[in-house]
């Protein structure tokens, strides 16, 4: 049998451009040499009856989706004799908010679900809840590009710049205000009792002037790092390049939402050589080995503070944290390593 032409609808903005996501979870998967035998893929903003063994939808797929697009879209791959794939890595179905186009974008995502030869998810959370919807769900967990990352000349770590200073730091983006917000107290009961000077970072987070506002109370410096506008194959060069963080920070609130999320900032604080702390929810449970790969902390002020204290404290902790967890990334979820799973589950849903 011959290898199977892929097609890939990837998710993309109304500027045209492909998402992060979609450069994470596809472009650059199906794209690595380790795998560049076992199919025939090309890439596509919209589907008009290319020849394809498999057509890839990715999320929402395109920015102006409504329920007849998506069935539109359904009934031409299946008319051409395609196999449907859907890719999905949030709870969609489950995001908060309850706008008209927030309810038109969730019928679908069930309709994908639904009519999809095969759903390939990235944690298995998604996978139990998209269950009654599709049985054959294949679960793919994300993995970094190593071909993206900076290279440390030979060293598993980054050359620290400061040593007067401890450089705390956050990446989200603007819908994760609020997650940020959550650490607020435990921040500012941090800064009051430490005698190194501190600073915080953040990159894409901190979007509204209240949430700025609420930062700039904290007893120390917050400097908001403007990102270059570039796509993400150009975004991860740039973060493991020219970042430099000694105690990353990934606080989630515990939300149905947020508990079927992926790991992906595990990955990459691991990527830039800091050690994290993070908050204590299934999203990190197999990746976040407590006092080995990162630190977890509860929910609570209490938690937050005794993490990031024991990492301002012991410097031969923060270093060994951030060892281990670029060892973990590198043996365990870089594309050289796992972009086959892309394949064998393209492959399984391919033969039926």
């Amino acid at each position: 049998m011959s290898a199977p032409r892929i097609l890939v609808l990837y998710e993309y903005s109304y500027a045209g451009l492909p998402h992060g996501s979609a450069c994470i979870r596809l472009l650059q998967p199906l794209s690595h040499p380790s795998i560049r035998r076992r199919f025939h893929h090309t890439l596509a903003p919209i589907y008009s009856g290319q020849k394809a063994d498999i057509v890839v939808v990715d999320r929402y797929w395109r920015a102006d989706i409504t329920h007849e697009m998506a069935v539109a879209l359904v009934n031409d791959i299946h008319t051409y004799g395609a196999r449907l794939v859907y890719q999905i890595d949030d709870d969609l179905l489950n995001r908060p908010g309850n706008t008209a186009d927030l309810n038109a974008r969730r019928e679908c995502v069930r309709h994908f679900l639904q009519q999809a030869d095969g759903v390939i998810v990235s944690t298995p959370i998604l996978r139990q809840r998209y269950a009654p919807l599709n049985p054959r769900i294949y679960v793919v967990r994300n993995a970094l590009d190593e071909r993206l990352l900076t290279d440390f000349g030979g060293s598993i770590l980054p050359r620290m710049f400061d040593n007067d200073r401890i450089v705390l730091g956050y990446m989200g983006t603007h819908t994760h205000d609020d997650d940020l917000l959550l650490i607020l107290p435990a921040l500012a009961e941090v800064g009051r009792m430490s005698t190194i000077p501190l600073e915080l970072q953040i990159i894409g987070g901190a979007a509204s002037e209240a949430t700025l506002a609420q930062l700039q109370t904290l007893p120390f410096s917050v400097q908001r790092i403007e990102r270059p506008v570039v796509e993400y194959p150009q975004f991860l060069p740039w973060f493991t390049g020219n970042v430099r963080w000694d105690i990353a920070l990934a606080p989630l609130r515990d939300t149905p939402f947020n508990r079927a999320k992926s790991d992906i900032k595990f990955l990459d604080y691991s990527a830039l050589g800091a050690a994290g702390v993070y908050s204590d929810l299934p999203v990190y449970a197999d990746s976040v080995r407590h006092g080995e790969t990162g630190l977890l902390a509860a929910n609570d002020t209490a938690s937050w503070v005794d993490a990031i204290r024991s990492l301002i404290e012991q410097p031969g902790l923060r270093r060994e944290l951030a060892a281990n967890a670029r060892r973990y990334l590198y043996s365990e979820r870089i594309l050289a390593v796992r972009a086959t799973d892309w394949a064998d589950a393209l492959d399984t849903i391919w033969r039926g």
